[in-house]
C-alpha cells in the first residue's frame, strides 16, 4: 500500500525579541491609578480617624485609632498582645480574600475588630499613643513603596542587563501552521497506558467523578481544572498520535465539557459571586469575572470543534445547571462574546479569576478562545483586543526583569511576588504562545537561561516552595509537578531537548501506579499527570497549530476510523491523508475478534483493505464501512481506494 505520513520539515520565521522594559515606570499606568483610588478611599478613613482621635470622647478616639490603623484602638487603650492579633487576623482575612474571593472576610475582620477594641478598651488613651497610631499607617506604605523602589530599580538594571545578553539573539518562532504535514507519530504501549488513565475518567458516566482529586472547588485542585486538562491531554494524544480516529475519543472528550454543567463542578461560583461581588446572581458566566471557567472551557469546547463537530456551538450545548428549575444555558460563541465583553470593559483588560483578583495565566485561557472563535466561527473580538491584551501583558502583568506578575488585585492594584514563581511563569509562557509567540519564546529564553540549572546531569527548577508544590493536590516537597509544567512548556516552544530529557528523568524517579491497563505517576495528581500527558503528547507548535490553524484538510475529510470498542482496541495511530486510511491498533483486554467502524469513504466504491477479515469493501451509501479484525498484539489495518 502507499505510505501515508512522513511530516515535511517546519516553516519557521526568525524574529527579535521583544526587549525588556528598563525605563518602566515605578507603577504601571492602569495600577498606578487603582493603587491612587484606594489609596484616596483608605486616606479618606485615615482622616475620619483622625477626626475622631481629636474629640474629646475616648471611645470615639479609640474609635479612630481603629480606623487609623487595624489594631489601633488595642494600641491606644494599652493592650500591645491584642494589636498582634488583630494584625494576624487581618492577614489571614486577606489571604481568604485572595483565595476565594471573599472580600466581605477583611472587611468583617476589620469591623470586627473595630468593635472589639472600642468595647474592651479602658484605658484613656493619650495623646502620643494615638500620635503613633496616626503615623504607623503612613510610615508603613512608604517604608513598603521604598521598598518596591530599590526591588523595582534592582529588576531595571537587570533588565538592561538581559537586554544586551540573552536577549540580543533573535529567536526562530513558527510560522501558522508550522507545517503543512504535521508529524504523525505511533503511541509506545506506555502511552497507551498513560491514555488509558485519561480515557477512565472521562468514560463513566457523566455524573461520576471517580479518580478525581476532590480537595476544593475554589483553587487549583478543582474539578473544573482537571476535567478541562482532560479534554486538552485527549486532543493532545489525537493531534500528534491519532488525527483520523473519533470513536471513544470523541465520546471521552465530550464528556470531559458535560460534566462541567453538573452543579459539583460549576456551583461555587454562587458563593463566591455573593461573598466577593455582593451579588446573589448565580449565573457562571454573565458576570465580569470567573474566567477560570469561561477561557478554561472555551478552549476545551474549541479543540473538540476542530476535531469533531459543532455540537458545542448550538445554542444552550453549555448548559450549567443549579436545579430542576434553575439553569443556565451558553455555548461556545456565547462563552467567546462574555469574554470579549470583559476584556473590554476591564480596565486592565485582562478580567478577574475570584471577584476582584486579576490572573494573567487564566487569561491566556480567555485570548485563545478568542482565537478559536476567530477560526471556527468568523468572530471578530480576537483582532480588536490582540493589541490591548498585549499591552496589558507587557505593561502591568510583566516585572522589568520578564518575570510574569502572576496575580494582581482589581480592587488595591497590590500583587504578590511569591505568584512570580517558575511554576506559575512556565503554563503562561506555554499557553502565550498560539497567541503571542514572540513573547512566549521571550519567557522561555529567559527560563532556560537564567532558570534552569543542571544537577546530577539531570535538568531542574530551583528547590523553592512554589517549585516543590503539587497544584492538583497541594502536597509540597516533590519536585515532579513543576518539572512536568517544564517539559510541557519545553516541548511546544521546540526545545526537545530539554523536553527529553525531563520526561525521560521523571520515567526514571517516579512511582508508577498500574491498575486495570492504565498507568500514572503514583505520587502525583490527577492534575499533573494530565499535564504530563499534554507534555508527553505535545510536539513543537502544536498546541500555536491546532488553536490557530486547525487541522490540515486531508485530516478533517479523509476517512477516519469513526468506531471502536473500548478497551478491546486501543488506536497508537491513525492518519489519513485525504484518501487513503492507515491505523495501528492494539488489544486493550487480550486477544479478542471485534470490529470497527470506518465513515468518510467516498459512498458506493471499492476500497482494498490490509489487516482485516474483509480484504475488499464497499463503502455504504453513507460512506461507511464495518470491518473485522483479530487482534492478538500490534495489527496495521489500511483502507485505501482500488484504483
Amino acid at each position: 500500500m502507499t505510505a501515508i505520513g512522513g511530516a515535511d520539515p517546519p516553516r519557521t520565521t526568525t524574529v527579535a525579541l521583544t526587549p525588556l522594559d528598563d525605563r518602566a515606570p515605578l507603577l504601571p499606568p492602569v495600577t498606578r491609578r487603582t493603587m491612587l483610588r484606594a489609596g484616596g478611599g483608605i486616606g479618606l478613613v485615615w482622616l475620619l480617624g483622625v477626626a475622631l482621635a481629636l474629640t474629646n470622647d475616648d471611645r470615639l478616639r479609640l474609635l479612630g485609632a481603629g480606623l487609623m490603623l487595624p489594631g489601633g484602638s488595642h494600641f491606644a487603650s494599652g493592650h500591645p498582645l491584642h494589636v498582634l492579633g488583630a494584625v494576624l487576623a487581618l492577614v489571614v482575612a486577606v489571604l481568604i480574600w485572595w483565595m476565594i474571593g471573599a472580600v466581605v472576610a477583611p472587611v468583617a475582620v476589620w469591623a470586627l475588630d473595630l468593635a472589639v477594641g472600642v468595647m474592651i478598651g479602658d484605658h484613656h488613651p493619650t495623646d502620643a499613643e494615638l500620635l503613633a497610631v496616626a503615623v504607623a499607617g503612613p510610615a508603613a506604605a512608604v517604608l513598603c513603596l521604598a521598598a518596591h523602589a530599590v526591588r523595582h530599580g534592582r529588576r531595571r538594571r537587570r533588565a538592561r542587563f538581559l537586554n544586551a545578553g540573552v536577549l540580543a539573539r533573535p529567536a526562530t518562532v513558527t510560522r501558522v501552521p508550522s507545517r503543512v504535514e504535521p508529524p504523525v507519530r505511533e503511541a509506545s504501549t506506555d502511552d497507551l497506558e498513560r491514555l488509558r488513565f485519561a480515557l477512565d475518567l472521562a468514560l463513566q458516566p457523566i455524573a461520576s467523578f471517580d479518580g478525581f482529586d476532590r480537595r476544593d472547588q475554589f483553587r487549583e485542585a478543582a474539578l473544573r481544572y482537571q476535567l478541562c486538562l482532560l479534554g486538552y491531554a485527549l486532543a493532545a494524544y489525537r493531534n500528534t498520535c491519532a488525527p483520523a480516529f473519533g470513536g471513544y475519543l470523541t465520546e471521552a472528550h465530550a464528556r470531559s465539557i458535560e460534566k462541567i454543567g453538573d452543579r459539583r463542578v460549576w456551583g461555587y461560583w454562587a458563593l463566591e459571586n455573593a461573598w466577593g461581588r455582593l451579588s446573589l446572581r448565580r449565573d457562571p458566566v454573565d458576570n465580569g469575572d470567573n474566567v477560570m471557567l469561561t477561557g478554561w472551557q472555551g478552549v476545551s469546547a474549541g479543540l473538540f470543534e476542530t476535531f469533531d463537530d459543532t455540537r458545542f456551538s448550538a445554542p444552550g450545548a453549555l448548559t450549567y445547571r443549579w436545579s430542576d428549575d434553575e439553569a443556565y444555558a451558553y455555548d461556545l460563541p456565547t462563552l467567546a462574546s462574555s469574554i470579549a465583553t470583559n476584556m473590554e470593559r476591564s480596565p486592565f483588560t485582562l478580567f478577574c479569576c475570584e471577584p476582584r483578583w486579576i490572573y494573567p495565566v487564566c487569561n491566556t485561557f480567555a485570548v485563545n478562545t478568542l482565537l478559536l472563535d476567530r477560526r471556527l466561527h468568523g468572530g471578530t473580538a480576537y483582532d480588536r483586543l490582540h493589541e490591548r491584551v498585549r499591552t496589558a501583558y507587557l505593561e502591568e502583568f510583566h516585572r522589568p526583569d520578564g518575570r510574569v506578575i502572576g496575580v494582581r488585585s482589581e480592587t488595591l492594584g497590590l500583587s504578590w511576588s511569591p505568584w512570580a514563581g517558575d511554576a506559575v511563569w512556565l503554563p503562561t509562557t506555554y499557553w502565550l504562545h498560539p497567541a503571542y509567540p514572540d513573547l512566549a519564546h521571550r519567557s522561555w529564553r529567559l527560563l532556560r537561561e537564567t532558570v534552569l540549572r543542571e544537577r546530577d546531569g539531570r535538568i531542574v527548577l530551583p528547590p523553592t516552595l512554589a517549585n516543590r508544590c503539587d497544584s492538583g493536590s497541594y502536597a509540597f516537597g516533590r519536585a515532579a509537578f513543576g518539572q512536568i509544567l517544564l517539559a510541557m512548556a519545553a516541548r511546544e516552544i521546540g526545545d526537545e531537548e530539554i523536553a527529553a530529557r525531563v520526561l525521560a528523568d521523571l520515567a526514571d524517579t517516579e512511582t508508577v501506579h498500574r491498575e486495570g491497563g492504565a498507568a500514572r505517576y503514583a505520587d502525583v495528581s490527577t492534575q499533573g499527570n494530565l499535564y504530563e500527558m499534554m507534555a508527553r503528547f505535545g510536539r513543537a507548535s502544536g498546541l500555536r497549530d491546532l488553536i490557530g490553524h486547525g487541522l490540515p484538510d486531508p485530516w478533517r475529510t479523509g476517512p477516519r476510523l469513526a468506531e471502536a470498542d473500548y478497551p478491546d482496541v486501543l488506536v497508537a495511530r491513525a492518519l489519513t491523508d485525504g484518501t487513503a486510511l492507515r491505523c495501528v491498533l492494539r488489544p486493550g483486554a487480550g486477544p479478542v475478534r471485534t470490529t470497527v467502524v470506518v465513515d468518510r469513504l467516498v459512498p458506493g466504491r471499492s476500497y482494498h483493505v490490509a489487516g482485516a477479515l474483509e480484504r475488499e469493501v464497499v463503502a455504504d451509501r453513507t460512506g461507511c464501512s464495518t470491518l473485522t479484525l483479530d487482534l492478538g498484539g500490534r495489527l496495521q489495518l489500511d483502507v485505501e481506494p482500488r484504483t
